[in-house]
């Protein structure tokens, strides 16, 4: 048998990584449609994905916020997408599976460069591709973010490996933008340099303080991206409360242990109640003092297991961001699955150290056996996985499957409505408002009641939507256009008004704005409706018929 060359050797692997790929996500990319989770606010009910190829929509990207994350390159790569392929989830899907297939090679790349074994390197960056907790962040559309600047995290530590080998200044600055790049589409590989000091502490044995001067350009880079985080978290910071982070850090951290061992059960939600949040109970005595046992042990065997330690550090350093994102909305989470796609790479370094010293002292064949019968079952697990994924009905039943969860009914109630399945969503959306009254579910309430024509008891739902969420541009909405059929003219515009201020790209509230304008006699502020419409969509139907009322030819 021939021995392949090193370019024959790179194309078998980049082959083989494509096609199993495609072969555990490939239906999903597919078939799998967007998601009402997000998926409407970065993509689909986005102007500035709507828009894409416009000077307009790249200003708006560097302009504004996610609307808590600074993340202009990912509006770009989205506005891509949207250039190449439409509103077609397949191009969005697509893109995210070809990122994540990118993703697991770059890890090959990097434990090559640390272990010098390509076997071993292979066999875990198949087990990073097919892992069933990357699901979320591959499947989910709205999860560009996360893959894209994963992509650029360890395009970067590459790069920087490279560098320690051949002293290349060049490579050295190439793997500062490319850190830059990756900050631009999402803060969260902020802690990038740390990471680096890390690898260089695994490679000479020592930690340095030159070693951390040596990565200046990185925290020069990453200070400014930070402080723009800061900026768009300051909600979440306002409610945030320390002692509730710091005690429910340990638990996460083995939460998130336990499901990349035996990754069962997972799920868009871990919602936790927060009457357990205290040292008294065991959920979070028992995590506190099984975390403590282990960095005593880290400790104790620093020396014998020194890859266990720069490992157990990385993974730290990767999961911080993560720990001010335990609140959604007024809601206290657990954990999300995305997060420990860049945390997974302390976790390979340290099972890659392991697999070295058993495959130096058993026979190779039965460490590839057990990884493989390990890489087939995640990825059996993954193709199911994907599938949840499909729509939004869909994705939260299967939520529902595991947690009560007011979210989850909304969603539900709201894809039955759309079904025209009205019983069932209302019995949905009732127990979602028992969980926890929402003003997505009022109203959805309240469309349920405009289908029977229940004017008085839709206005009702609306009402109470508002007093949740005073800035809920679709109450807003609904209510004015009520209003408006009740010929209450001052509060049919008020609330139409309310919509715009509220969301400035929703069409339907500038549409209806400006009709009411018109038809009051306010012709310089119809004009002005009508400008903002034709600012995010040059040939919308609706003006030509506005600007004949009002007299203006244009």
């Amino acid at each position: 048998m021939r021995n392949f060359s090193s370019k024959e050797l790179v194309g078998f692997i980049i082959g083989l990584f494509v096609a199993v790929g495609f072969l555990v996500y490939g239906y999903g990319v597919f078939t799998n449609d967007f998601v009402s989770f997000d998926d409407g606010l970065l993509i689909y009910d986005n102007i500035s994905v709507i828009r894409a190829g416009s000077l307009w929509s790249v200003q708006w990207a560097f302009a504004n916020y996610d609307p808590e994350l600074y993340i202009p390159l990912t509006f770009l790569s989205l506005q891509l997408d949207a250039i190449i392929g439409g509103m077609n989830p397949f191009i969005f899907h697509f893109t995210n599976l070809l990122l994540h297939i990118a993703n697991a090679l770059l890890i090959t790349w990097i434990i090559r460069l640390l272990f010098k074994r390509l076997d071993i390197a292979v066999l875990l960056g198949l087990l990073f591709l097919v892992h069933p907790l990357n699901v979320e962040a591959v499947s989910w559309a709205a999860s560009r973010k996360d893959v894209l600047s994963s992509f650029f995290f360890f395009a970067a530590i590459v790069g920087y490996l490279h560098f320690l080998e051949t002293q290349s200044v060049k490579l050295h600055f190439v793997s500062i933008g490319l850190f830059i790049l990756g900050l631009l589409a999402k803060v969260s590989i902020i802690p990038l340099p740390l990471v680096l000091v890390c690898i260089d502490w695994y490679k000479s044995g020592t930690l340095r303080i030159a070693d951390l001067w040596q990565k200046k350009g990185y925290i020069a880079a990453a200070i400014p991206f930070g402080l723009l985080a800061l900026l768009g978290k300051d909600v979440v910071l306002e409610r945030s409360s320390p002692v509730f982070i710091g005690l429910l850090i340990p638990k996460s951290i083995l939460f998130y242990l336990e499901k990349a061992v035996l990754p069962l059960r997972l799920s868009v939600f871990y919602p936790i109640d927060t009457s357990t949040i205290t040292l008294a109970h065991a959920a979070v005595l028992v995590p506190m003092l099984l975390l403590a046992a282990v960095v005593g042990a880290l400790w104790y065997f620093r020396t014998k297991r020194h890859t266990w330690s720069v490992g157990a550090i990385i993974m730290m350093l990767l999961f911080i961001p993560s720990f001010l994102q335990y609140y959604r909305g007024n809601d206290l989470y657990l954990a999300s699955d995305r997060y420990m796609y860049l945390a997974f790479l302390g976790l390979i370094i340290i099972i890659a150290s392991e697999i070295a010293k058993i495959i130096s002292l058993y026979k190779l064949k039965i460490t590839y056996g057990v990884l493989g019968i390990v890489i087939i079952s995640f990825s059996i697990l993954t193709v199911k996985r994907s599938l949840v994924w499909k729509d939004t009905l869909t994705l939260f039943t299967d939520v529902l499957q595991y947690e009560e969860s007011f979210l989850a009914y909304e969603k539900v109630g709201s894809e039955l409505l759309v079904l025209g399945k009205r019983a069932e969503a209302i019995e949905a959306l009732k127990k979602s408002i028992d969980l926890a009254p929402s003003s997505a579910a009022f109203v959805r309430l309240g469309i349920a009641a405009e289908e029977t024509k229940n004017w008085t008891d839709a206005k009702l739902f609306y009402l109470k939507a508002l007093e949740s969420s005073p800035e809920h541009a679709q109450a807003h909405t609904n209510l004015g256009r009520i209003y408006w059929d009740e010929s209450n003219r001052t509060l049919a515009i008020d609330h139409m008004e309310r919509a715009v201020e509220n969301h400035p790209w929703n069409m339907m509230a500038l549409g209806n704005l400006a009709s009411m304008y018109t038809l009051t006699g306010q012709k310089e502020k119809a004009l002005e409706i009508i400008d903002a419409i034709l600012l995010l969509e040059p040939n919308n139907e609706r003006v030509g018929p506005l600007l004949k009322k009002l007299g203006v030819q244009r």
